[in-house]
């Protein structure tokens, strides 16, 4: 079933066959053709990372299985380590060439946040997000970075006091700050806000393919990291419940699937 109103499933099931085809021809130039040199392979692996996190945005809307993005989640985490490895490999005289793909920007923020919202509200596991948070490093640069990085386990992680993007961010990281029993009522403050913090960004009106849905990942991340009370905004336009809510039960699962297992 469509999370996702504004757009049919014919028009997700086209754009998810094309993001795939991308993603495949993409990791075939990465992985198989020698004539790239390592800089446009490192290019190469970080457009799969962002494809991959691109995907997963657009299966949720289209109304996926939660289940099922486990191994796209598994696969972004294989191609952010080939992106670093590519970039460990660039000569020390290009080395400087791998500082705009991997030092935080406002955009590469909310990627992280989507990423990290999908890999613990599936229960990646602590491995996962240990190792996902060191690929992205740019530790103590961002304070709410580094909070919800210390949340989710880099408990040696050294936290800034400086919040980078705080026009975009203030009011994400007045709810980690704040006291629980104020956190609803700034998380609903924070939905309501997000689509103008975004831009307003009309992509539903453009006759284009840009749409894929306006989900605030980095509401449900925060609302399951913290244990939040989302009964106030749980039907928030732009809440992804689904995403916050799933539970996997081992007891459906084929016997063969360990997708659920604990730690």
């Amino acid at each position: 079933m469509l999370r996702d109103t504004l757009k049919n499933k014919a028009y997700y099931d086209e754009r998810i066959a094309f993001k795939k085809e991308c993603i495949e021809e993409d990791v075939r130039d990465v992985k198989f053709d020698d004539t790239d040199s390592i800089e446009v392979k490192m290019k190469g692996a970080f457009r799969l990372v962002s494809d991959s996190i691109y995907l997963l945005h657009q299966k949720y809307s289209r109304g996926d299985e939660l289940l099922s993005l486990k191994p796209d989640l598994l696969n972004t985490l294989e191609y952010r380590q080939w992106q670093k490895n590519y970039a460990d490999a660039l000569p020390d005289s290009e080395q400087a060439e791998r500082v705009g793909w991997e030092e935080i920007r406002e955009d590469y923020l909310k990627s992280f946040l989507k990423w990290l919202s999908f890999a613990y509200c599936l229960d990646m596991g602590k491995e996962y997000y240990l190792n996902m948070l060191s690929l992205i490093a740019n530790q103590g640069l961002d304070s709410l970075f580094d909070s919800i990085a210390v949340e989710i386990g880099d408990v040696e992680r050294e936290v800034s006091k400086k919040l980078l993007f705080k026009k975009r961010f203030s009011k994400l990281y007045k709810v980690i700050e704040s006291e629980p029993e104020q956190r609803p009522t700034l998380v609903k403050a924070y939905l309501d806000a997000w689509y103008k913090l975004e831009g307003s960004p009309d992509y539903h009106l453009m006759d284009t393919d840009a749409y894929i849905g306006y989900w605030c990942w980095e509401a449900a991340l925060v609302v399951k990291l913290y244990d939040i009370d989302d009964s106030s905004f749980i039907d928030h336009e732009y809440y992804p419940k689904d995403l916050v809510h799933w539970q996997c039960n081992p007891n459906n699962q084929r016997s063969n699937d360990a997708w659920c297992l604990k730690e």
